[in-house]
């Protein structure tokens, strides 16, 4: 083997080696450019709302960037037990809402977290609504809400949704980047919350299945989980890949869908009693130098 290429395949062990997946990439005298994923996961068992090990092999398989989620509870042990669980590489910073809340909201990221809070949800008692601000490479920050909207009293929804976009206004600048992320409970894509909702966000690129089905509740009827950009961010969105197979506006993982699941996702994972399906969205912003 040739100098060369014992060059070469030390260098791709060292990438492989760092297990993150956002990349940069340029080319030469371009500017650089970061690809990440951004997911949404309520996966918890219907039972216990609490995450198990179906849930789990869905988060790994995609294995996100940065991940939204909702019903941040393990029976198992700590949260950083769980995240341990879902992400044993070991390189996730995370945080999650205060206060004891039953049903807590939660992000996990590979960059760091460097800012975080809560805004009281004055329409549901047991969970609050949760932001982080994640740093990007060159310094570029990303602010991730992560939601889960009341369920069972529609008409408190849209009165919801209004506070939210409220508390998010005042919270970050408007050209900063933005994604909203979480369980919404709505019916349908075209209800009054969703066009309160954009007011700030885009909601042109809908995320869907293999065979363009974008519901994400496990009978596959209601569109409950989004993974939505601001417009400043919106721009830079691209297809999801994942397993060689392209979904243009992002994907709904549903695990029965494929032949051979990315690992170790199991085909029937999406069967095991759990409540909803993972959104996943890739997006390629460019690099301050």
């Amino acid at each position: 083997m040739s100098r060369f290429h014992r060059t070469i395949l030390a260098l791709l062990a060292a990438v492989l080696a760092t297990g993150w997946s956002g990349t940069i990439s340029s080319a030469r005298g371009a500017p650089r450019w970061l690809t990440f994923t951004i997911a949404t996961a309520n996966l918890s068992d219907s039972t216990t709302q609490a995450y198990r090990d179906s849930g789990i092999r869905h988060l790994q398989a995609l294995d996100p960037d940065i991940l939204a989620i909702q019903e941040f509870n393990y029976q198992g042990g700590t949260t950083a037990d769980l995240v341990h669980r879902m992400f044993p590489a070991n390189d996730r910073d995370f945080c999650r809402e205060r206060g004891g809340a039953r049903l807590p909201n939660g992000v996990v990221s590979r960059f760091p977290i460097v800012a975080w809070g809560q805004w009281e949800d004055p329409y549901v008692k047991n969970r609050q609504l949760f932001w982080t601000t994640v740093r990007l490479p060159g310094g570029t920050k990303l602010h991730v809400v992560s939601v889960h909207l009341v369920q069972n009293r529609a008409n408190r929804r849209i009165p919801e949704a209004d506070y939210l976009v409220q508390c998010i206004r005042e919270k970050f600048p408007r050209n900063d980047y933005i994604v909203l992320c979480g369980d919404l409970n709505t019916s349908g894509r075209e209800t009054g919350v969703m066009a309160v909702l954009g007011r700030i966000f885009d909601l042109v690129r809908v995320p869907a299945d293999q065979r363009g089905n974008p519901n994400t509740n496990t009978p596959r009827t209601h569109p409950y989980d989004v993974v939505l950009p601001n417009r400043a961010l919106a721009r830079y969105e691209v297809p999801t890949i994942l397993a060689g197979q392209t979904f243009p506006d992002g994907l709904v993982f549903d695990t029965r869908l494929w032949a051979r699941p990315p690992p170790p996702a199991r085909r029937g994972d999406s069967d095991s009693n759990l409540q909803h399906l993972p959104v996943l969205k890739t997006f390629r912003i460019p690099v301050n130098d």
